[in-house]
């Protein structure tokens, strides 16, 4: 007895579709994910009519938080993303990286601090033994940073990321301890910055997306200092700008502030408060563990930036 049931238009079915299905998925936005795929937002919002016709089914809805995700879509979600991730590798495979002469563009995630941190160094060891590879940052987006990972979209994340679970290899490359920052002159910090002056000050802070640096605005409020917050920015590198020529402090990590000294005429002071230190790692998903240039892409990183003996740690379910 036959199947009453029509089959799927497998045969007629454009396989971007799932990719922007994925995307949409991840942003929760059509002008987001349009952004991100570079295509124009009428383009995307065809692409998921198609998709509706094709499954019979709404796939997002638009909420007060965005476009949500029917219960059809949730269910259609990690199979579409893990045959996407398995097509892009199939696609993509290499079985060796000669950095003498390949050309692959490698992809990281990395905060505006990591990028003034880690590139001028990075980049200039890459010239001298892989000229033909290029280098591409973008930012922890809002939702799911782990999918491109994943996904093999993005090939390393690299800075203070608590959130790195299941599947992701970790490995150390330095501990690091936030300080404070203030203006030459500043009435309240002459000499020590005390906890009493701390208190007394206005603050800027920072919590870059998908970071552990959250922690610098929850110590304010856990002293009862929200009053005192008067400044929230999304990147760290605008804040010496800020701070030379106000008289909001600011707590940034250690390295950054005394690489940001060397530009800018800074003021850096022990915190009379109690912080954790973090540690400063890079990350990748186990599918690509074994892959010959991201292999080569770490290990060079490692080279450069990792103090003491290598942890490398993966985090299972």
């Amino acid at each position: 007895m036959k199947n009453s049931e029509p089959p799927l238009p497998l045969l007629n079915l454009d396989l971007n579709l799932l990719v922007i299905f994925d995307t949409i998925l991840a942003e929760r936005n059509i002008s987001r994910a349009a952004d991100r795929l570079e295509l124009a937002q009428p383009t995307v919002s065809n692409a998921l009519n198609r998709l509706r016709q094709i499954t019979g089914d709404r796939l997002f809805v638009r909420t007060g938080r965005g476009m949500e995700p029917t219960p059809h879509a949730e269910r259609m979600a990690q199979p579409l993303r893990e045959a996407l991730a398995t097509l892009r590798s199939a696609l993509h495979a290499r079985r060796q990286f000669d950095p003498a002469s390949d050309r692959r563009t490698f992809t990281l995630f990395l905060t505006d601090l990591g990028e003034a941190f880690f590139l001028p160094r990075l980049l200039a060891h890459l010239r001298s033994v892989a000229p033909g590879v290029k280098l591409t940052t973008l930012p922890m987006p809002d939702h799911n940073p782990q999918a491109a990972l994943e996904s093999g979209e993005v090939d390393l994340a690299i800075g203070n990321l608590p959130d790195m679970k299941t599947g992701y290899y970790q490995q150390r490359l330095f501990r690091e301890q936030y300080i404070g920052i203030a203006r030459p002159g500043h009435p309240l910090f002459a000499d020590e910055m005390s906890l009493e002056r701390f208190r007394q000050a206005s603050h800027a802070v920072v919590a870059p997306h998908g970071t552990g640096h959250s922690v610098l605005e929850q110590s304010l409020l856990k002293l009862g200092l929200q009053e005192r917050i008067v400044l929230r920015v999304q990147n760290f590198l605008v804040l010496p700008a800020i701070v030379i020529q106000t008289d909001l402090v600011a707590m940034v990590p250690r390295s950054a502030a005394n690489q940001l000294a060397s530009a800018y005429a800074l003021k850096l002071m022990p915190l009379p408060i109690v912080l954790p230190e973090f540690v400063v790692k890079q990350c990748w998903h186990e599918r690509f563990h074994t892959d010959a240039g991201n292999q080569w892409l770490r290990s060079q990183i490692a080279q450069i930036f990792m103090e003491g003996d290598a942890v490398l740690a993966r985090e299972e379910a």
